[in-house]
Parts: structure tokens; sequence; C-alpha cells
């Protein structure tokens, strides 16, 4: 990945070590997928770390949906982080871009 060593991620394109993520490294990622991250992207990342950091694992769609309802309002939707971070993959892609490691139920 240009500007970013390959022995930081996994297979899997997510970082091996959670704690070197910053924001700038999600900027990269991000425009490696064709998207750039504004604010609000960021601010859901942040809530997916947070997510990770309470519970200790990367969550799956439904309960990382509930979540950032909780957390960010009721405004928050599958169909809407689909369209935001344009995927269909919105766990997994969420988790990479955050930094954390790929959901358990992800193939």
């Amino acid at each position: 990945m240009p500007g970013l060593d390959e022995h930081m991620f996994d297979q899997d394109g997510h970082l091996n070590n959670h704690m070197d993520w910053n924001p700038d490294i999600a900027r990269l990622l991000a425009a490696k997928d064709g998207l750039l991250l504004n604010e609000q992207h960021l601010l859901v990342l942040g809530t997916v770390r947070e997510f990770y950091a309470r519970f200790e694992y990367a969550p799956a769609t439904r309960p990382l949906i509930k979540f950032l309802i909780k957390e960010l309002g009721d405004h928050i939707s599958n169909a809407q982080l689909m369209h935001d971070f344009q995927t269909g993959l919105v766990a997994r892609t969420l988790a990479r871009l955050a930094g954390l490691p790929k959901p358990a139920n992800c193939l």
C-alpha cells in the first residue's frame, strides 16, 4: 500500500495491531478503495473503535448497527452506511478502515 508498510497488515488488509491506527491510516485505506473520508466518516469509525474497546471484538453488522444507533442516533442504518462507505460489506469495511481485526463471522 502506498504510504503504508505492508507488514502492518494481514492478508485481508486489516491492521495487525489496532493500536497502530490513526485517521491518516484510515484515509489512506479509504483512498485505496476510492473513498474520500470526511468528518462524519471518521466519527463513525471512531465509534466502531469505541465498540471494540468496550467489548474486545470486532462486531458483525447487526450489533454494530445497534451500537451506532445508540451512540450516534437513529439516522444510522445499514443502507446508509453502505451508501456512505460505498460497500456491501459494512461490518468488514468499517472494521478494516477503523484498524480493527476482521469480524469473526466474515469470510
